[in-house]
């Protein structure tokens, strides 16, 4: 007799760790990725376009698990969606209502940036980093002369994580195709319209949440409040939003080291460099422990567009954190899909079906059997 497995409780899954899973290569990338293009921001006299060069650099960080020429699709697909959200967002920062505008622009660039995601089985998954580039660009106010600049770093970053796509781990050679987009029998009713639905009611909370309250640094509430919505069920979503929270936490601690040091110009690349390898050693593993990394990371870059002391900054990214979570959560209760009376009905009537046919012998026999009882004298 086979017993059910219990189900583990989503706070279990927090502290689950993954394999290494040839991680250093995704490192390696990542770190060179981000490393040039910003020295070549500062070599050249335009520090004020770090932010769109490091946006463009994340396009190396999809396709870590693909073979090469699958990574190479998917990161060029990822790299335009990059761009075009750092040029969207570049020309919501040159209007001076930027933050009611952002609402509606972020929320309808997370639906359609999350459908791109789930066509294409990005990985990373979700709408996390598109949604990243438009809000954090359009966060820094400019002119609109900056914008073409701006995009031509995004772009020219973007282009250059491209460069050490090919060589790395060379993933499942048996595996699907996976980096051609299709539209068809995309359904508002299917999951993908479901989790759409999901980061349009939960980016345009956060924008409502941004907008209203005035916070320094806008775009982490945008941010926070995607990466649970990024998970695909509601105990994945909750493991998340657990890691978030302690993530972060230590995360804040390693920033205020980072920050007390008070890295500049080239030294400072050369932490942010480090820190987003480490963070791609460590994300796949646990990702609390890709945070304890990336968090001082994202404050170190933030820090270089929009100075502001220490304690403001942790104090405003500890707040954003709670803000973006209590929205996110919010949302994945409201959309989250229940059984319906008819689908437990079936399951039920399933449940008959099996138990009868563990009590009664097929019908051949039965028709045998009878038929041999009135043979019998």
């Amino acid at each position: 007799m086979t017993h059910a497995t219990p189900t583990r409780s989503w706070w279990a899954a927090v502290f689950d760790l993954g394999p290494h899973a040839g991680a250093h290569w995704t490192a390696l990338r990542a770190s060179l990725a981000i490393f040039v293009p910003l020295v070549a921001c500062l070599a050249s006299g335009r520090d004020n376009l770090l932010l769109y060069a490091a946006i463009g650099a994340f396009t190396a960080l999809y396709g870590r698990h693909e073979r090469a020429r699958v990574r190479l699709a998917m990161q060029a697909q990822a790299g335009v969606v990059l761009v075009v959200g750092v040029v969207v967002g570049a020309l919501v920062a040159t209007v001076p209502f930027r933050l009611w505008l952002l609402v509606p622009v972020a929320a309808a660039w997370a639906g359609v940036a999350v459908v791109l995601a789930e066509l294409g089985r990005w990985h990373p998954a979700g709408a996390l980093n598109p949604v990243f580039a438009l809000t954090a660009s359009a966060t820094v106010p400019i002119p609109l002369s900056t914008v073409p600049a701006a995009a031509l770093a995004a772009a020219g970053a973007a282009v250059f994580a491209l460069l050490p796509a090919l060589p790395g781990r060379p993933g499942c050679e048996g595996g699907p195709v996976r980096y051609r987009l299709s539209w068809r029998g995309l359904r508002p009713s299917d999951p993908v319209g479901r989790h759409a639905a999901r980061y349009l009611l939960g980016i345009a909370a956060a924008g409502l949440a941004v907008a209203t309250s005035g916070i320094g640094h806008p775009y982490w509430t945008f941010v926070t409040a995607s990466v649970p919505m990024s998970a695909p069920d509601l105990h994945a979503r909750l493991t998340r939003a657990a890691q978030r929270v302690m993530g972060t936490a230590a995360g804040l601690g390693v920033a205020a080291l980072v920050l007390a040091a008070h890295p500049s110009s080239y030294a400072a690349i050369i932490v942010i460099a480090a820190l987003q390898a480490c963070t791609e050693l460590t994300t796949g593993r646990n990702y609390s422990l890709g945070l304890v990394f990336f968090t001082p990371m994202a404050l170190l870059l933030g820090d270089l567009m929009l100075p502001a002391s220490i304690g403001t900054l942790l104090t405003q990214r500890a707040l954003e954190t709670v803000i973006g979570l209590t929205i996110a959560l919010g949302a994945t209760v409201i959309t989250h899909e229940r059984r319906t009376p008819t689908r437990a009905f079936s399951a039920s009537s399933r449940c008959r079906s099996a138990a009868s046919t563990l009590w009664l012998p097929p019908k051949r026999t039965r028709r045998r059997t009878l038929s041999k009882r009135r043979k019998s004298p």
